[in-house]
């Protein structure tokens, strides 16, 4: 999820109140070493625990309403300009309490005003700073005037107000900029990768529907040449040594047919539509039967875990095609042994396929990476493309790597597990 500007900086300047909290506790508590024994501690401190609990009824008010945030509103009383301004307030009436305009402390108004002019459109910019130029101003006239026991220290406690005051300052404002500017850069770097994820997705769905309009078309002369081979087997002028090839035709049109019935069915599907639920181990056992019985020369092995048989797994046919498109890769790179392990842990299926075959080619790895189409005789193509859609649509993952210390490949493909298999409604 993309953090918006505007939670990014309430989430900023909640963590600058609680600096602001330490630093009122931090000044109360020091208050009578600085000026002697007086009832003013109690009251600042008493005055930041208030303070104190305001921040943290934001900080839950803000929790509860991530929801209504995430549908782009935000409560009133969570706008930044009202945060500054609350800001302004804590800080005027801390003040009064302790001197007015006397105290060094009010300078503490100028920071909030500069991040007000970073964060604030300019016209809630500009009455900011007016705010804190009345309350800077009225604090001349109305306030608690302080009580210093030794009068011989004023002037030298004043200057050194002074100087840490502003320190405080430079520090705030710089940490406070850097840290939304980090905050900005990292959301500014999300919202790249996801646009760069919705332009692979938007040239995945041109892909989807290209093969969906090929389907439809390629379905009349996929008729007709079956209506031809059932001719052709039904004529008995037709020699004995033809009869095979004929009938091996028609096998292969019958794969391309239910091929091409998959493709319709799934282009008629919805993204949003929820997939039907499948008991893990029963569903990797009927994918890796089906795949062999079509790849007899082929040996294929299993080997599961007996905690997956006990969860179950979201998948639809386009899933499913992932997993065999794996398979058929395998093939194309010359291999022979094929060995398929999966297991069950923290929520998620584990699904390891190893080959023996002639292993992956660098370029079709570094594209895959990439996310990028790349044609290769091994076949490690479009179809790794939208298997590995199919799979991160689902909450998965799709890795492909080199084996090491002998040839082939490892394919390992990773699946959220939706629960046990015996809730199954």
């Amino acid at each position: 999820m993309l953090d918006s500007l505007t939670r990014i900086v309430d989430r900023s300047l909640i963590r600058l109140r609680w600096l602001s909290v330490a630093a009122m506790v931090l000044a109360a508590l020091a208050s009578p070493h600085l000026l002697g024994p007086s009832p003013l501690r109690d009251i600042l401190l008493l005055y930041a625990g208030a303070v104190g609990l305001i921040n943290l009824a934001f900080l839950i008010t803000g929790r509860l309403g991530a929801a209504a945030a995430d549908a782009g509103s935000t409560a009133w009383w969570m706008a930044p300009a009202v945060q500054l301004g609350f800001d302004l307030l804590a800080w005027g009436g801390y003040v009064f309490f302790s001197g007015g305009a006397t105290n060094p402390l009010i300078s503490l108004l100028l920071p909030l005003v500069a991040i007000g002019a970073l964060v604030l459109p300019p016209r809630q910019a500009w009455t900011l700073a007016l705010a804190a130029v009345l309350i800077y101003s009225g604090l001349w006239r109305f306030h608690v005037p302080l009580q210093i026991e030794d009068v011989a220290r004023a002037g030298p406690l004043h200057l050194f107000g002074m100087w840490l005051v502003f320190v405080m300052s430079a520090v705030l404002v710089v940490g406070f900029i850097l840290q939304l500017s980090a905050r900005v850069r990292l959301r500014d770097g999300a919202l790249a990768a996801a646009r760069e994820q919705a332009l692979r997705d938007d040239w995945l769905i041109a892909l989807g529907a290209q093969a969906a309009a090929a389907a439809h078309a390629l379905g009349t002369p996929l008729a007709s040449l079956n209506v031809l081979t059932d001719d052709l087997l039904d004529d008995p002028r037709l020699p004995d040594a033809f009869a095979a090839d004929v009938r091996a035709m028609k096998t292969e049109l019958r794969r391309c047919k239910a091929t091409l019935g998959q493709l319709s069915a799934q282009a008629g599907q919805t993204g949003g539509e929820p997939a039907p639920r499948h008991p893990a181990d029963a569903w990797l056992q009927r994918l890796v039967q089906g795949w062999r019985q079509a790849h007899p020369q082929i040996a294929v092995a299993m080997a599961q875990q007996p905690l997956v048989d006990a969860h179950l797994v979201q998948a639809d046919s386009a899933l499913e095609r992932a997993i065999t498109n794996l398979l058929d890769n395998a093939v194309r790179a010359g291999a022979r042994r094929i060995r398929v392990s999966a297991e069950a842990a923290l929520g998620t299926l584990r699904v390891e396929i190893t080959d023996d075959g002639g292993g992956i080619p660098a370029a079709a790895l570094a594209a895959f990476a990439a996310r990028e189409p790349q044609a290769a005789a091994g076949g490690l193509g479009v179809g790794l493309l939208l298997g590995r859609a199919a799979v991160e649509r689902r909450g998965g993952s799709l890795a492909l790597a080199p084996r090491t210390n002998t040839a082939g490949t490892l394919a390992l493909l990773q699946l959220p597990l939706a629960a046990e298999a015996g809730h199954v409604a």
